[in-house]
């Protein structure tokens, strides 16, 4: 009897470790929906899975260097120069293709500078990240003398349909959004690639004795989320219709919270594909819900934060409930 009960007890712990925040993610639907009233209707979410897009293609990308055991304090100032990459290529050659491919050049660039520093040189990847976003930021205020770059009215309509436009009722950033969420969760967890991402999170030391080349994986997992931050800036800049020198920058503080969450969530303290889409759908949520209940913008900084410790905190301290009861 005393072991059906520890063990109905270690079930239950377990699922509130794996799918508490989800939950936690459905309650707070609920209450924004009674909140507000235009909360839940059919334009409001469109528009909150549009919002959410551009931050959980980011997100995705940070979720492969977190699952290496990485840091990327970049993303918010490369989304920034590629942004402005994106709009000043578009105007020059009046070619999506040229700009796209000059756009991800561009973030592939930054992602190979980040890597090489952490994997190859061995600096630590939150100072070298760090410096190499503060070179970023140094270059696009360079650029653009900190003023906007508008687009003109003669520019390729998939430029702007990118970032604006409807496939049927479907928001086209929405099933791009989808499109890297499948393939994230399929690389994670199917792919030789997934695994050794995780193995070197886990232990580095015991992945480069069993011959996986750690250094080139956590290379490869900064270029991924470089890559990830590129598709990200485009949709963003199209979205916008120019290039603003500060876009972007709110996406490294939310990136990180989503990647949190995400540990909270579906594994054993690692940020998955299906937690990063979660984490992004809580955070972009709770923007969206305290933003039509009219609560000052200071207090959705506020809201975030406690809601990412209270995740990550609970998810703690139910992993070492679990441990004590084994």
């Amino acid at each position: 009897m005393e072991q059906q009960i520890k063990t109905r007890d270690m079930n239950l712990l377990n699922f509130l470790r794996k799918y508490g925040t989800a939950l936690g993610a459905l309650v707070l639907f609920i209450i924004f929906s009674f909140a507000s009233k235009n909360f839940f209707t059919t334009n409001n979410l469109l528009m909150l899975l549009r919002q959410m897009s551009m931050l959980t293609i980011i997100s995705l990308g940070f979720t492969f260097v977190m699952g290496a055991g990485g840091f990327d304090m970049s993303i918010g100032n490369a989304a920034g120069l590629i942004n402005i990459v994106f709009a000043i290529s578009l105007i020059k050659s009046n070619s999506f293709l040229v700009a796209l491919i000059l756009s991800i050049l561009c973030g592939l660039a930054i992602g190979m500078i980040n890597g090489t520093l952490v994997a190859y040189v061995g600096l630590p990847d939150f100072i070298a990240t760090f410096a190499v976003g503060s070179i970023v930021y140094g270059i696009k205020m360079l650029i653009t003398k900190g003023n906007p770059i508008f687009f003109p009215d003669d520019i390729p309509a998939i430029s702007v349909f990118i970032g604006q436009g409807y496939v049927g009722p479907i928001p086209f950033p929405v099933i791009l959004m989808f499109v890297f969420v499948a393939i994230a969760i399929f690389t994670l967890n199917k792919t030789t690639l997934g695994r050794r991402v995780y193995a070197i999170g886990g232990n580095p030391v015991a992945s480069l004795y069993a011959g996986i080349n750690v250094k080139k994986y956590r290379l490869i997992t900064f270029l991924i989320c470089s890559f990830s931050v590129a598709v990200a800036s485009v949709v963003l800049t199209s979205r916008l219709g120019s290039a603003q020198p500060l876009a972007g920058e709110e996406f490294l503080l939310d990136a990180i919270a989503v990647c949190f969450l995400s540990t909270t969530m579906f594994g054993d303290g690692e940020p998955t594909g299906a937690g990063t889409f979660v984490g992004a759908f809580i955070i972009s949520m709770l923007n969206n819900g305290l933003t039509m209940m009219n609560v000052a913008y200071y207090f959705q900084y506020i809201t975030k934060g406690l809601v990412v410790i209270l995740a990550v905190v609970i998810s703690v301290v139910l992993g070492r409930k679990m441990n004590l009861k084994i």
